[in-house]
């Protein structure tokens, strides 16, 4: 599988995209830019966000934590490549 690119209304991520190029690709920017963000959400597409699961002193779950700060829904897509 390739992920081709990635489009999220999730965290930080107002409605962003991120193509990226065949090969390895590496994601340099500075804090807070979304880079963690990101890989919470291929995270989420790919195997989900637990709706079950439920704040607690200290932790807060993922549909929580990356509720988008622009107060718009979680929402998103991811192109990918599979079997040439």
């Amino acid at each position: 599988m390739i992920i081709k690119r990635l489009h999220a209304s999730f965290g930080t991520l107002s409605n962003e995209t991120l193509e990226l190029a065949e090969g390895l690709n590496i994601i340099e920017a500075p804090n807070e830019s979304g880079k963690t963000t990101w890989c919470a959400f291929i995270k989420a597409m790919l195997y989900g966000v637990r709706t079950s699961d439920r704040d607690k002193t200290g932790y807060l779950s993922t549909k929580t934590r990356y509720r988008p700060w622009n107060g718009a829904p979680m929402e998103g897509s991811m192109d990918i490549e599979t079997s040439g």
